[in-house]
């Protein structure tokens, strides 16, 4: 009899024990990671962006080049976040050793005066087209031009002129009364590839995030447009 509670009172420990160690690694894995509201210009496989983050002991701001699962970034906002970090039993190659899943949102702020400079940027620029929906192109002739104070837009869609007008709502924009010119394009693939541009932006809202060289829109998470940073001719300032 004593025996046989003797043996049931180590399994409980043993349990306890378990659960209590269990427990504390949850906890080790759970930390709190403060998101920027810009994302930046960073190098993995290849050329991306990146978010910039700080950890509790963070002084500075640093490249964050994982996913994080169940977490919708906003570019204008900074977050405060609870994160699960998980050690892959797996890895696949060129990942990350870790995965990481969003716990909850502590806080989300919004930061006025970034979402104003992101704008303020996009304006100062022309943005040439240079990839559409995985493919490159880098003799497109397409490109936009954003005249943030008039919220309305100007270029070529890739043989003809366009115009058209915008408007931001976080890190979306929609396009409206999107228009051109309407010249015969000698050139099939131009004709092929103005078709096809102008299909992805009419009347469409896209998310958009900006690094230092490129300007990006993407439908439902995929990247769909990449504009590549250039000079404003004169009469488009």
């Amino acid at each position: 009899m004593k025996s046989l509670l003797k043996n049931s009172l180590m399994k409980y420990i043993i349990t306890f024990i378990l659960l209590i160690g269990s427990s504390y690694l949850a906890k080790a894995n759970v930390f709190t990671l403060t998101v920027k509201e810009e994302l930046a210009s960073c190098t993995g496989v290849g050329p991306r962006t990146c978010y910039q983050v700080k950890y509790s002991n963070s002084k500075d701001w640093e490249f964050f080049y994982s996913e994080i699962e169940g977490f919708k970034y906003e570019v204008g906002y900074r977050y405060v976040l609870k994160v699960k970090r998980t050690k892959r039993i797996n890895v696949p190659a060129d990942a990350s050793a870790y995965t990481y899943k969003l716990v909850r949102i502590v806080k989300k702020t919004l930061v006025t005066k970034s979402v104003n400079n992101t704008l303020s940027y996009i304006g100062k620029h022309k943005w040439k087209l240079i990839q559409m929906n995985g493919t490159n192109l880098p003799n497109a002739t397409a490109y936009v031009v954003f005249q943030v104070n008039k919220n309305s837009l100007s270029g070529n869609s890739g043989c003809n002129g366009m115009f058209g007008s915008f408007e931001v709502n976080g890190n979306s924009m929609t396009f409206k009364n999107v228009g051109g010119t309407l010249m015969y394009c000698e050139e099939d693939n131009k004709s092929k590839l103005e078709g096809e541009f102008l299909k992805l932006i009419s009347g469409q809202t896209l998310t958009y995030d900006v690094a230092d060289q490129t300007l990006n829109f993407y439908k439902d998470g995929k990247l769909v447009l990449m504009f590549g940073r250039a000079p404003l001719d004169k009469n488009n300032k």
